[in-house]
């Protein structure tokens, strides 16, 4: 039997980095945890709707948090 594969449809690209004329900045938690899933994961620029630019320099900043300590690697279940 084949399985048919369902394609996640990319969000539009609004980039409220590039309106804001604003780059990613690691100790500004609560705009950084809006990228990440429940789970702790970093959620990729295709479903997150930031540019390509923006989207790397997020991963960036993120991993700069969890580095230092503000963000957590890895979220615990309940």
């Amino acid at each position: 039997m084949i399985k048919k594969v369902r394609k996640l449809r990319p969000v539009p690209t609004n980039c409220k980095f590039c309106k804001e004329k604003i780059d990613p900045d690691y100790k500004e938690v609560n705009d950084l945890s809006k990228f990440l899933t429940e789970r702790g994961k970093i959620i990729g620029k295709d479903r997150s709707g930031v540019c390509a630019k923006h989207g790397r320099r997020v991963t960036h900043a993120i991993k700069h948090a969890r580095y230092i300590g503000l963000l957590p690697y890895v979220v615990q279940p309940h």
